[in-house]
């Protein structure tokens, strides 16, 4: 019998008017798919603060299980702590915390020197808050308690983290160690294009005393664009085969190409994985193809 592998999905707050169109349609569709959570990006700064959460309290209303990311660099610890309040008062209680790209601009880089301390704040800003809140109601005050964050997730980087350099693999699995020490419950990883990877890092993550579930992030390259893009974001090297398949494609041809490249790395990913997570760029159709393919969920093609 095959292992119906859980999922879950990556979306980013809409830019525009014909955006959020697209991403109201995809986000229906995807929650339907019953995913485990659904991340929300969340731009450099808070560039993107009111957009995420309005992308997560459509996801919390649809009872999704909304997962914010937060990044640090750039904020003060009163900044920090106020935008994870924020987060916690409006009903998200999972979160992904990244430290986020250093400002290109010579700005500050904030008091937060690593997602380690952000989990931390995190933790500490939860523990701070009162455990109930007063709601009026017909003239009285009703007593409710207030939610509390069940997980927070942290980045995990099979090949290195892009800023580390070549052969940092220990490095990074001891940066993840001190995620987990902080109060991390789960790690994403960067994009990888090879099983072999993840497996290398998950064996040598563990040998050092990581716990917690370690989900393989996962991209859907559905053009030599989008696959040369996510590998310079990720300093990799896109595997050769696949980029000469996709150059010159059709977009269909290239769509379908994405998605059967995907089937076959989460075909190998399955019984080494405790789930993945698809990174979707608000679109519903290739991610929910990729889990037909792999027998998550049923249903025939959209």
């Amino acid at each position: 019998m095959s292992h119906c592998l859980p999922f879950s999905f990556e979306l980013f707050p809409p830019r525009d008017a014909s955006a959020t169109d697209t991403l109201d349609d995809s986000l229906a569709r995807l929650v339907a798919a019953g995913p485990s959570f659904v991340s929300v990006t969340y731009g450099a700064s808070g560039s993107t603060r009111d957009g995420s959460l309005a992308v997560l309290r459509q996801l919390l209303a649809a009872d999704a299980r909304p997962m914010a990311h937060l990044t640090c660099v750039g904020l003060t610890v009163r900044e920090a702590s106020v935008l994870v309040r924020d987060f916690l008062d409006a009903g998200i209680t999972r979160f992904l915390a990244l430290r986020g790209d250093p400002p290109v601009d010579g700005a500050p880089l904030g008091d937060l020197g690593s997602a380690s301390e952000l989990v931390q704040l995190i933790q500490r800003v939860e523990a701070e808050r009162a455990p109930y809140r007063e709601i009026g109601r017909e003239g009285r005050s009703v007593v409710a308690e207030r939610p509390r964050a069940v997980e927070v997730a942290v980045a995990a980087f099979p090949n290195g983290h892009p800023g580390s350099g070549a052969g940092s693999a220990r490095h990074d699995v001891d940066a993840l160690l001190a995620k987990q020490a902080a109060g991390a419950t789960l790690a994403i990883t960067q994009l990888f294009f090879d099983p072999y990877d993840y497996e290398r890092f998950v064996d040598l993550a563990r040998s050092r005393g990581i716990t917690i579930p370690i989900v393989p992030g996962i991209i859907i390259p559905d053009s030599a664009r989008r696959l040369v893009r996510a590998a310079e974001l990720a300093n990799e090297r896109p595997p050769a085969a696949l980029l000469a398949a996709l150059d010159g494609a059709s977009p269909e041809d290239a769509e379908r190409i994405g998605i059967d490249a995907t089937v076959a790395l989460v075909d190998e990913l399955r019984h080494l994985a405790p789930s993945v997570h698809l990174y979707t760029f608000n679109r519903h159709r290739a991610a929910l193809e990729v889990l037909r393919g792999v027998g998550s969920i049923a249903g025939a093609s959209a």
